[in-house]
Parts: C-alpha cells; structure tokens; sequence
C-alpha cells in the first residue's frame, strides 16, 4: 500500500519564526497534533508537536499565571523549541516501510517529501493505524482463522484451496514469520450461505497448524 493512498496531502504548516501562540491556535483550530515548519522553498526544516506547547502551561489556573504563559507563547518563536531536521519518508514509498521507519526512529508521525525534498503530505500513526486495520479486512466483516504453520512454500496454499473448494471468498491473507521456521497465518474470507460456513470450519479445524477462529464475532481457540 502506497503512502500516497494514506498521508494527509493538505498540510497546514509554519515557518520557523511563527509564534508558538499562533502554533497552538492552528493546533486547536484544525485538530491536529503535528506542524511541520518549512523554509521559503517549502522544505521541511523542523516539526513541532501539540506535546511541546504543554511544558508553556500554567502550572496553575490562577489569572497571572495564564496571562504569563500566554505572554511566552507568544514571544517565543517555533525555531526554538522545533525537532530540527526531523524525520521524512519520500512520496513514492509504502505504508509498511513509514510504519517500520516510525518504530526504528520512535516517532509518530513522518512529513511526506517529493524528489526535491518539498513537503508534499503527513502521514501519522493514526493514518498507518487506519492503513493497516484496512489491510486487515477488519472493516469488512466476515470470518478468521488463525494458523501455525511450517515456514515453507505452499502451506498458505493448502488452505486458500479448501476455502475456494468450499465457495468461500477471502477477504485477506495476513502472515508473519517467526525465528523457529514456523509463521503465523490470518486469512479472513466471507462464505455465501451458513451451511457451506459449517461445512469449511469442520475442515478447518482438523488442521494441525489451526490454532484460533473466530465466527459471528467470537473467538475459539483450538484445544
């Protein structure tokens, strides 16, 4: 799944001296959490986040105090206080890779660039999140069966048949490989009558590597 399907391409952003007063209104304002900062060119910069207004807060709620934070906000610039040449992923990638990007450099969110390192888009956990409960086929209802399974070529295969046999149409197939040369497979699929669901789920069950499925919503796990 490429980025380009999932980032946010209207990006609202700021220049380095914008005020962190009129940062936290355009936060506010547009419900979101990230502003990505941007030269002249339009190349990201820097990043500020809703997270790094909250050490300005008023310790109390007391009139002073909230006029004096208002007072830093509004002097203070987002240069000094931005990510300086934070993290970006370029336009022509995948979901999977932003995703592995964000969990190696622990951030939460990536500006989107082009060729020339033009802000182009933002992509958030959020958006990877949404991404990859598609990818899933969560949103699409239907039945799961969760298998272990030799890491080896055509065992995903074994199963798809018997799903087609029985008139089933798969939803998803979701596999991730293990260190002990066994992988764990999901594969969501949809049946078009409930005789036909029984008669794929007795199959399914004597398989060896079946560990959970899961029918109307409610999850078995194989003894």
């Amino acid at each position: 799944m490429l980025i380009l399907d999932w980032m946010k391409p209207h990006v609202i952003t700021v220049v380095p001296d914008t005020s962190l007063l009129q940062c936290r209104k355009l936060l506010k304002d547009n419900r979101i959490n990230y502003l990505p900062v941007v030269d002249r060119d339009n190349i990201v910069v820097g990043l500020v986040a809703s997270a790094d207004l909250k050490a300005f807060a008023p310790q109390h709620t007391t009139g002073f105090e909230i006029l004096e934070a208002l007072d830093i906000l509004a002097e203070t610039k987002v240069k000094d206080v931005m990510v300086v040449a934070p993290v970006t992923i370029h336009y022509n990638n995948t979901v999977e890779q932003a995703a592995k990007t964000m969990f190696d450099r622990h951030v939460a969110c990536l500006p989107v660039v082009d060729d020339e390192d033009k802000l182009v888009g933002i992509i958030t956990g959020w958006d990877i999140f949404h991404a990859l409960l598609n990818m899933s086929g969560a949103e699409q209802g239907g039945e799961e069966a969760g298998f272990i399974l030799p890491n080896q070529p055509g065992t995903i295969r074994e199963i798809l048949d018997t799903l087609k046999t029985h008139g089933m149409s798969v939803i998803s197939v979701l596999s991730a490989a293990a260190d002990n040369g066994t992988r764990q497979v999901k594969i969501r699929f949809r049946a078009q009558d409930a005789a036909a669901l029984d008669d794929t789920f007795e199959i399914l069950k004597q398989h060896s590597g079946l560990r959970y499925w899961a029918r109307d919503g409610k999850v078995h796990m194989k003894d």
